[in-house]
């Protein structure tokens, strides 16, 4: 079990890297580029959600491993 939390911290890293990306090609698109700018709008609310997802699954293995 220890293994998957790490596994599953790996990829909240990896999302929060993914935010941190298309916040900042996001403000390097204002006033230049709005379709690629709408375009990483969309892909962050995706990345946002991902992260989400595994945030609660961390939450609930960790609940799990603290009961044994």
């Amino acid at each position: 079990m220890n293994d998957l939390v790490t596994v599953i911290k790996g990829v909240i890293k990896a999302e929060d890297g993914a935010i941190a990306q298309c916040e900042k090609i996001i403000r390097l698109c204002d006033q230049v580029d709005f379709v690629r700018q709408d375009l990483c709008v969309t892909v962050l609310g995706d990345e946002q959600e991902h992260r989400r997802a595994f945030v609660g699954y961390l939450t609930e293995f960790e609940r799990k491993s603290s009961k044994h």
